[in-house]
């Protein structure tokens, strides 16, 4: 939601939608929720607040009448729950335009001190965008505790009003600001710091005799309202008009640094959709501050489960939240014919957008040092995607708690602290019918819904098969959904199919296959020869002729790789797609009577009786097609 309170109380859904508040006291009690957002309120102090010492009889059973109606308003879940300290409003990060205007006024002062005067303008500018009004809650009367709040926050923009001024007339923009300052001090005459200002900004203009003429008028009028002579500021700026300090000649063009944000995030994908639950998630965890908060958050997930589309749709929804910079890093992780970057020059790059000259000239351990100092207490957002392993990214990790950090990774990054995963699954088939839709084309699909849910099922709710096989329509208009269809339920063909331009499956499955261990390739190809998608660790083991406890610690490499799913302790299952690759590389790989051998030992070892059917599996999870358990490939 979006709650408003700088200017005239609002309330907003995420939609946009303005909700009704109800009437006055109704307004005057949600304001002091806001202003209090997250701290409890005792119902004695929220009676005094709305009627003081005339509260009626019945003040308690209108208190909660007030709040059952902003229940209602706010709708499910409740946003003000009740505890025995009180009420309290619970919001996230971002919901209140408060919480926003102070953070932003925070970075811009902070920003202005360490002279990066663009980045500092920005901020503080951004930050007067959010009043609509020159008042805290516009037009609703507030008790006294109240007021001092809301005029600590006015307060507190008139100072963000001087820094900003102060911010323009460090980058040489005395000439279009005039007109602004004459009009502030106007409307706050004793205001010596405005005065100051408005002198430098005349005297930068060519305008000398105005800018004595300000000072003098400012020390008539200070004498008369107040007897007492200007500030030692306004008196040293006078004496510098005066002598024609060359310290205050303007900026040449080009010496106001501009500190120019960086913003690396490729362009995201325009046809993302689903993953609503995921999308939520990760920006909580990117967004929520506080000693809890999580700092790193990690996708991992199959090869073409679309990690990569994911973590940047996520990124360019949360980028507004870290002004000082957006990065990102593919990590060649499992990029195929490309090796996988070594930290040392991702730390280069790093540092190079931070601007330090150093960059390059420093090993590792220095090079993540001085890459921490400089990212220290900076709101940035760091997207390192296609990560190999832990070893890989943790010295890119800065230690700040403004920071925030999404990696994607096919396997579990369980070795690096304080991380939040994600393992994210395959695509529902009505989400995956809608990818289908938005990138081939909603009215070619609807000419044959059929066969589009049969393309879909065919690439087993993987996103990369089914942008893959979008492609192919998009780029053959002449191809139908039926022939594409087709092509891609002959199983022997199907990998060959799934692939338009630089994109293909096989590829990104082989780089998974070439990362394992000899002996877990091997049991990875054996698996091949099943026909079911679901296997027990007696298949696996008779397969690959080990032991069951031997079996098992193989096909937990496997799963680390995300070419098996386990799905409990005894059941392991392959993706249709993982399973023909599979069987290509035991056809490649293993000789006919290799094949044999492990066909026979399954056979030999395994009970008559069919295997048990199939453990439930979540649905993100479950490919589309699957063949009985009793098939075998020789």
């Amino acid at each position: 939601m979006d709650f408003k309170i700088l200017g005239p109380i609002e309330v907003r859904t995420s939609h946009g939608r303005p909700i009704p508040l109800g009437r006055r006291k109704q307004r005057v009690l949600l304001a002091a929720l806001l202003l209090n957002a997250g701290r409890a309120i005792p119902s004695k102090r929220m009676l005094d607040w709305l009627w003081g010492e005339r509260a009626p009889a019945t003040a308690e059973s209108n208190l909660y009448t007030y709040i059952s109606a902003l229940r209602r308003a706010l709708g499910a879940p409740s946003r003000i729950e009740a505890g025995s300290t009180g009420y309290v409003l619970r919001v996230a990060p971002g919901e209140i335009d408060v919480t926003q205007f102070e953070e932003l006024a925070a970075q811009g002062r902070r920003t202005l001190a360490e002279g990066r005067h663009d980045l500092a303008l920005d901020r503080l500018t951004r930050a007067l965008g959010l009043w609509r009004a020159e008042s805290v809650l516009e037009g609703l009367p507030l008790p006294a505790p109240l007021r001092g709040e809301a005029a600590r926050l006015e307060r507190l923009r008139a100072t963000v009003v001087e820094a900003s001024l102060e911010a323009r007339l460090a980058l040489g923009r005395h000439g279009e600001m005039l007109a602004d300052l004459e009009a502030l001090a106007g409307r706050d005459p004793l205001n010596e710091r405005l005065r100051e200002q408005l002198m430098l900004a005349l005297y930068r203009s060519g305008r000398r005799a105005d800018a004595l003429e300000v000072y003098q008028r400012a020390r008539g009028l200070l004498a008369a309202e107040l007897g007492i002579d200007p500030g030692p500021e306004l008196r040293r700026m006078h004496q510098r008009v005066l002598a024609d300090d060359p310290g205050l000649a303007p900026p040449e063009t080009g010496t106001a640094r501009r500190a120019v944000a960086p913003a690396e995030l490729p362009i995201g994908h325009s046809a993302f959709s689903g993953r609503t639950t995921e999308v939520a998630g990760l920006r909580r965890a990117l967004t929520s501050t506080g000693p809890e908060a999580t700092t790193v958050a990690a996708i991992t997930g199959a090869a073409g489960s679309g990690k990569s589309a994911l973590a940047l749709h996520v990124a360019h929804q949360v980028a507004d939240r870290f002004p000082d910079g957006r990065f990102y890093v593919d990590l060649h992780g499992f990029t195929p014919g490309v090796a996988p970057l070594d930290p040392a020059d991702v730390l280069a790059r790093l540092l190079r957008s931070l601007g330090d000259d150093l960059a390059g000239r420093a090993g590792v351990d220095e090079a993540a040092a001085r890459f921490r100092s400089l990212t220290d207490g900076r709101h940035l957002l760091f997207l390192l995607d296609n990560a190999r392993d832990a070893a890989q990214v943790r010295p890119l990790l800065p230690a700040s708690p403004t920071c925030r950090v999404l990696i994607t990774a096919r396997g579990m990054l369980t070795s690096l602290d304080a991380v939040s995963h994600l393992h994210l699954g395959l695509l529902a088939e009505d989400e995956a019918a809608t990818l289908l839709e938005r990138l081939a084309g909603a009215e070619r699909v609807a000419a044959d819904r059929r066969a589009a849910r049969a393309i879909v099922r065919l690439c087993g709710g993987l996103p990369l098969a089914i942008r893959i096989a979008a492609a192919r329509l998009a780029a053959q208009p002449g191809l139908s959904l039926r022939a594409l269809a087709d092509r891609l339920a002959v199983a022997e063909h199907r990998l060959s199919e799934l692939q338009a331009g630089d994109r293909a499956v096989r590829p990104c499955f082989m780089m998974s296959y070439r990362s394992l261990d000899a002996e877990s390739s091997r049991v990875f190809r054996l698996l091949g020869l099943l026909g079911a998608f679901s296997f027990t660790v007696a298949t696996a083991a008779a397969l690959a002729g080990r032991p069951r406890p031997a079996a098992t610690d193989l096909l937990d490499r496997l799963v680390e790789a995300r070419l098996v799913e386990a799905f409990d302790h005894d059941r392991y299952g392959m993706h249709d797609l993982v399973r023909l690759f599979a069987r290509e590389r035991v056809r490649e790989e293993e000789t006919a009577e290799d094949r044999a051998r492990a066909l026979r030992r399954v056979i030999r070892d395994q009970p008559p009786a069919p295997e048990a059917a199939p453990a439930p599996v979540a649905r993100a999870s479950t490919p589309a097609t699957c063949a009985t358990a009793a098939t075998a490939v020789h």
